[in-house]
């Protein structure tokens, strides 16, 4: 039963990752395209937009998302749909409320915005849309991942993320400006997403037949998913305030051409952070139907994370003005903060495991503790660093804070008996740094580099012993049967070089 839920978990991982990644690469192109027909500034600006939309559509959201994972995820799991239906109602009818109390507040009194951070009142009107936009592709969003049934979110990116690009940058070459990359890139697109999600969820629920009315009351359902997202919710947006605020202090201290440098800086790294997130969004569902043998669920995890991200970290770390010099050689003085970020890596690792799993137990006081021990570390730091240090004090603020929230979760693991292999993991860091500071010191061509310090690490790892013979078989049971033929077909003519490495 274990092993099946690790397979779907691990399934949902790999479909969820391929979205994500579908979705930054076409940022990323956006960016690119973008950072050639318009201005840094212009780029700035549109990230104040998107810092301030995210913060309002946390506040909007309640703590939903994680919610609805914890709760229509276990009901699916444990096979009673209609409790799940029931939940997925409740949810989207307090959403709709929340935005439209939100919706009121902003058109009421618009001033709350455009003196603080003076914008025009236009602007007000564009956040509102896209705060409404991502407050429903998120709660969407969750229903999709809490169902395991993730296959179907890379086609939908995919295809978003396609018509998102070509009517922004439409709009941008007409002389739209902010508001045209505003409007085209993240309203229509998350909109669009909404609606290919929502119809999804509509057919899967649909498709599934269960005649048995739900065991818990609309009461209960309720009072479930209050107090499921309210525990979730305060940390949450101050989680949300620990990332977004340092762009709003940035823009309102030194302008938007130091904030489009942060902007694009920030989405790299959290390119990398989103394969630890992408896991873990996807086992908390699991976790959460879970009877026993959670705690090696989630040591598992962790582990995975590590072995997939810190050798890919730990290159980029010194070659990140090679890097960013590919975007244009402008954004080539955001290198110190690419790496400081960068740094944050290994702590967001454990502290994301760990908060997965306590939060799959119901213990929500320590979920609490980890979300405010990292956030309000960053949150006063901005103030305190960004005026003086710029898009350094922002990358240090968010590293600081990273720090105490790891250093937090490592106690909370020792009090709840997880037990977490930390040779294992040091070694999984250490080996792909220094790999990588000698080929810095070397001189040798990033691309070369990179490479090299990644196929190095895992031969070193697996040597060790740090990367298990069963991954391999993991991670194949995940591929495309073609494909996973073809790396079984080539890995028989190499048997005895594998064995050795893993003797």
């Amino acid at each position: 039963m274990k092993e099946m839920i690790r397979d779907e978990v691990g399934k949902g991982a790999i479909f969820l990752y391929i979205q994500l990644v579908a979705s930054m690469v076409s940022g990323y192109v956006f960016i690119i395209l973008l950072s050639k027909i318009t201005t840094t500034e212009v780029i700035g600006t549109y990230s104040l937009l998107v810092a301030i939309s995210e913060v309002l559509a946390n506040i909007v959201i309640i703590g939903l998302a994680d919610s609805i994972q914890r709760f229509v995820g276990k009901s699916l799991l444990r096979g009673k749909v209609s409790e799940a239906k029931l939940f997925v109602k409740i949810a989207l009818i307090f959403l709709s409320i929340s935005l439209a109390v939100l919706s009121f507040v902003l058109l009421l009194f618009p001033d709350l915005l455009t003196k603080v951070f003076g914008i025009g009142f236009e602007y007000v009107i564009v956040i509102d849309m896209m705060v409404a936009s991502y407050a429903i592709y998120t709660v969407m969003y969750s229903i999709v991942v809490a169902s395991l049934k993730t296959k179907i979110l890379p086609l939908i990116i995919i295809v978003s993320s396609i018509s998102k690009v070509i009517l922004s940058l439409g709009l941008v070459l007409v002389g739209a400006g902010v508001i045209g990359i505003a409007l085209g890139y993240a309203f229509f697109g998350q909109a669009f997403s909404s609606i290919l999600l929502a119809i999804f969820i509509f057919r899967m629920f649909k498709r599934t037949k269960e005649f048995e009315k739900p065991q818990i009351s609309v009461k209960n359902a309720s009072k479930d998913l209050l107090i499921g997202g309210f525990v979730i919710w305060i940390p949450a947006l101050i989680t949300t305030l620990g990332i977004d605020l340092g762009t709003l202090v940035l823009y309102n201290t030194n302008g938007p051409y130091q904030s489009g440098i942060y902007f694009l800086t920030l989405a790299i790294v959290n390119a990398i952070h989103a394969i630890v997130y992408s896991i873990y969004t996807i086992s908390l569902p699991a976790l959460s139907s879970m009877d026993d043998g959670r705690k090696r669920f989630a040591w598992h995890m962790i582990r995975l994370c590590a072995i997939i991200v810190l050798p890919l970290a730990s290159a980029m770390l010194f070659f990140s003005k090679d890097i960013l010099q590919l975007v244009g050689d402008n954004y080539t003085q955001g290198s110190l903060t690419m790496q400081i970020l960068l740094l944050s890596t290994f702590p967001v690792i454990v502290l994301s495991g760990v908060e997965t799993l306590i939060y799959s137990y119901g213990k929500y006081r320590y979920a609490i503790s980890i979300n405010l021990a990292s956030s309000l570390p960053r949150t006063i730091l901005y103030f305190i660093l960004v005026p003086s240090l710029g898009i350094a004090g922002v990358a240090i603020s968010f590293t600081v804070g990273s720090v105490i929230g790891f250093i937090v979760s490592v106690i909370i693991a020792h009090k709840i008996a997880m037990k977490i292999l930390w040779k294992r993991l040091g070694l999984t860091l250490i080996i792909p740094i220094s790999i990588a500071f000698i080929f810095d010191n070397l001189k040798v061509n990033y691309v070369t580099a990179i490479l090299i310090t990644i196929i190095l690490s895992y031969l070193i790892l697996t040597k060790l012993h740090i990367v298990e013979k069963s991954d391999g078989s993991f991670l194949l049971g995940l591929m495309p049967a073609k494909i996973s033929k073809l790396f079984i077909i080539i890995s028989n003519k190499f048997e005895k070089v594998i064995d050795w490495f893993f003797k």
